[in-house]
């Protein structure tokens, strides 16, 4: 019965060891879905690619007919599916990238609208952003499409001056009136000379003082970051709700064996 008792303390002993190597496993598993850098037919894409910009309107020439797109994660243990199809055909290819962390729970997707054609009538971008009286949050720059400017007291539209870089493309600036609240958000559409390629910016005015999200996009990425935490600390109280219930069947056991020798010794003394 001693070896009994001793043989089962020893396995418990194992087990106990090995649950807290399981746990850091899985704490251990990253939560970033972001990319380090995407290539098309092995070339930078230009724009230069920003891991925290999710949206790109690119231009390729005529003489292309299929293309391979590259998407590098930024952790090593992260998958990205390019969903899309990589045969092109004139005028717009839209394409998805999706990032799926390591713990399998925190995505992140990446757009690319790619524009067979002539790459300068398919140039959609703009070339300079100002707002009168306002500062833009970042300074207009070639790569962000989304903005923010703050104003004092009440205002029913923006002042805005939008050059494209082709000067044959069209510019239509909407939603840019009627600011009854705390924050609005003015669109302005690019069409370019192809009639067929378009880059929306997006442009947040918001009353100083006022709470609001991140035009970057960057609260909506730590909001997934907290989803993401919570249900780590979820699986993590699961694990020792389950730790705890083991830990008790242990002792229930070592005890009932304890009682069952001390009979066994008693009726072998009698």
């Amino acid at each position: 019965m001693k070896k009994n008792v001793l043989g089962l303390i020893f396995i418990l002993a194992i087990v106990i060891n090995l649950l807290p190597m399981s746990k850091v496993q899985a704490v251990m598993k990253n939560n970033n879905p972001l990319l380090r850098d995407i290539k098309i037919d092995g070339q930078a894409i230009e724009p230069q690619f920003d891991q925290f910009i999710t949206d790109y309107v690119i231009a390729i020439g005529e003489d292309k007919d299929k293309i391979e797109i590259e998407a590098i994660t930024d952790d090593p243990n992260a998958t990205a599916e390019v969903i899309g199809n990589t045969n092109l055909k004139s005028g717009v290819n839209d394409f998805e990238i999706k990032v799926t962390a390591e713990d399998g729970i925190t995505t992140n997707s990446y757009y690319l609208h790619i524009t067979k054609g002539d790459q300068e009538k398919a140039n959609a971008n703009l070339k300079n952003l100002e707002i009168e009286g306002l500062q833009l949050i970042p300074a207009f720059n070639d790569k962000d499409i989304n903005y923010l400017v703050e104003y004092e007291g009440y205002i029913d539209s923006l002042d805005i001056t939008a050059t494209p870089e082709n000067e044959k493309a069209k510019v239509e600036i909407l939603d840019n009136n009627n600011f009854s609240s705390t924050l609005h958000i003015v669109t302005i559409k690019v069409t370019a000379e192809d009639d067929v390629t378009t880059k929306e910016y997006k442009l947040t005015a918001k009353k100083a003082g006022e709470s609001v999200e991140d035009p970057s996009g960057l609260e909506e990425y730590e909001a997934d970051l907290e989803q993401a935490k919570q249900e780590e600390q979820k699986q993590d109280n699961q694990y020792y709700a389950i730790w705890g219930g083991i830990a008790f069947l242990i002792l229930v056991m070592i005890v009932v064996l304890v009682v069952i020798a001390k009979k066994g010794k008693k009726k072998a003394e009698k």
